[in-house]
């Protein structure tokens, strides 16, 4: 594994960013610990009157701050600006600028999170210190929270940047020809305002914009795909014993969940409490499609009264959707392993067959514990020359909720080029047509499966998004290899990744920063339980920025 990494600088260098990092050491853990403590997120406990609220208030916290920011400021002064687009519910992102010339150079963040998860073992909105060993070196500094890295941290750190900028030029000609933005997506976990903004005024489109929302730097991005399977309830309980219920966490389908949950119940108290004595046993020897499969950890509990058995799986290592292999590398999946566990119960005719049963024996059939479709790979495995091997196409079961009347499972499907309607041509950008082909994919597996199925699978699936590529010579993603280079001191690696970010679509935007890693799992723990941000990731970030916007207004 990597060293960590630091900015390698001359003296002269270092007297350039002496007013970005002090920015930096003195607000960045008071300002995030503000923002982490306001709850943003969505799929989760929070209406959405709620979530839009609580954004209202770190909107007004950094209106307040610039208000008073611009006090010391005798010429360019730091504007709010924000955009709204209703449909049912609105499109919402806001920002600051500064200077007013048509060239204009942006950085954009977003102020939502994914939900803190239901587990005891930290505190997800109240921001701490944290020392974590990071690639390879041990007991570097970390903020904790959710949101100090994805996407808190980093916006706290371009607003930084921003002010240190605004110093810096105060009085310049050279802000008559540059419009300086930090923009603020305020749903980018759900649907991304910031396409829709794009979209609707182009005369505001920045001529070169960094999204601070991924690694240092991203060349490509996969597709995504987010399709549901159910199962009709129709039947009743069943006989013997029968799986009652199956449920994650309510929560969005592009995070793992932190736990999974059966219940079994059954005719016979009796027949129920010699399960229990033999349940544990049977997970720890069961035999998975693959020897060396890292099992989620399980507990059971048994209520004699009630005939009920419960077993739970907990979620251990990278919890982000678009990094299955991550998680089944190191870590486990809840809803893989007790999902595939119970098939077996049910193959076995330990348990009866009814559709919750048919629901975990369709996951296991189709994917087993596997992320990249080797079980079915003629219709499920994809790699390419940009998505290479080990990062094709990827499955990550994510949800998996049982309602009265159907069983819903529900994947994170981050796509490699051959699943695409379209092939790719060699250009920039989205990959034409607006489909994957995994409505005539599943069409076929579901086809296949329900030959010998007792209960029938049914599919719908939706597109979020075609591949997005960057070829290695666009001007974009030049200049930030250029600013990487005279920070850092190396080249910037130019990454292909499943995440999709606000970048989609605009050759002129590159999802850069803020990690210099792609490990999504721990110790920082991207859309996790115990979320950490690298603090020298987002100092290094923040000298990166600050030497991109510079550049950009020197003309450079």
């Amino acid at each position: 594994m990597a060293s960590v990494r630091h900015s390698s600088t001359d003296e002269n260098s270092e007297r350039e960013y002496q007013t970005i990092d002090r920015l930096i050491e003195d607000n960045l853990f008071r300002e995030l610990s503000e923002f982490v403590a306001i709850q943003t997120y969505r799929g989760g406990a929070l209406s959405e009157d709620q979530v839009v609220n609580h954004l209202g208030q770190i909107r007004d916290s950094l209106t307040a701050q610039v208000e008073e920011f611009n006090l010391g400021q005798k010429v360019h002064k730091l504007e709010l600006f924000e955009w709204k687009q209703p449909v049912g519910h609105e499109y919402w992102l806001f920002g600051f600028r500064l200077g007013s010339g048509a060239h204009k150079i942006a950085v954009c963040c977003h102020l939502d999170t994914v939900p803190p998860g239901d587990d005891s073992s930290w505190s997800p909105f109240e921001l701490v210190r944290e020392q974590r060993d990071y690639m390879g070196k041990a007991s570097q500094d970390f903020y904790v929270g959710r949101g100090s890295i994805d996407d808190k941290g980093p916006a706290v750190v371009a607003f930084n940047v921003l002010k240190a900028v605004a110093r810096k030029y105060d009085g310049s000609d050279k802000l008559d020809a540059t419009t300086v933005e930090v923009i603020f997506d305020t749903s980018e976990e759900t649907d991304m305002a910031m396409p829709h903004y794009l979209q609707a005024v182009p005369e505001d489109n920045p001529d070169f914009g960094i999204i601070f929302d991924a690694s240092w730097s991203v060349r490509a991005e996969k597709g995504i795909e987010r399709p549901k399977f159910t199962v009709a309830r129709n039947s009743g309980s069943g006989v013997g014993m029968w799986i009652d219920q199956f449920n994650t966490p309510e929560g969005p389908s592009n995070q793992i969940p932190e736990f999974a949950k059966a219940v079994i119940r059954g005719d016979s108290a009796a027949e129920l409490a010699v399960l229990v004595e033999s349940v544990d046993v049977m997970y720890a020897e069961y035999s998975f499609d693959d020897p060396d499969y890292h099992r989620a950890e399980m507990t059971v509990d048994f209520d004699v009264a009630s005939r009920s058995l419960t077993l739970q799986t907990a979620v251990a290592g990278a919890q982000h959707g678009s990094a299955p292999q991550e998680n089944r590398s190191s870590g486990a999946n809840p809803v893989v392993s007790l999902a595939n566990f119970l098939a077996g119960l049910v193959d076995q005719g330990k348990l009866a067959s009814n559709e919750i049963g048919e629901m975990c024996r369709f996951l296991a059939w189709g994917w087993g514990t596997k992320v990249f479709g080797e079980h079915h790979p003629e219709l499920l495995l994809r790699d390419d020359e940009v998505f290479e091997t080990g990062n094709g196409t990827t499955y990550a079961a994510t949800r998996l909720y049982t309602r009265p009347d159907l069983v819903q499972m529900e994947l994170d499907i981050r796509y490699a080029i051959g699943h695409h309607s379209h092939p790719w041509d060699g250009s920039e950008g989205m990959l034409k047509g607006e489909s994957s082909i995994f409505s005539e994919v599943f069409s076929q597996l579901t086809v296949d499966f329900n030959a010998s199925a007792s209960h029938p699978v049914a599919m719908e699936t939706s597109t979020a998004a075609p591949p997005d590529i960057r070829l290695p010579e666009n001007e974009s993603f030049s200049t930030v290899a250029d600013a990487y280079m005279r920070v850092m001191g190396e080249p910037t690696p130019a990454r292909a990744i499943g995440g999709g970010t606000d970048a989609k679509g605009h050759n002129t935007l590159i999802a850069a920063g803020a990690l210099f890693t792609d490990e999504l799992g721990p110790p920082i723990n991207f859309h996790g339980i115990n979320e950490g941000a690298p603090v020298e990731d987002l100092k290094n970030g923040a000298r990166i920025i600050y030497r991109l916007f510079v550049d950009q207004i020197e003309g450079r």
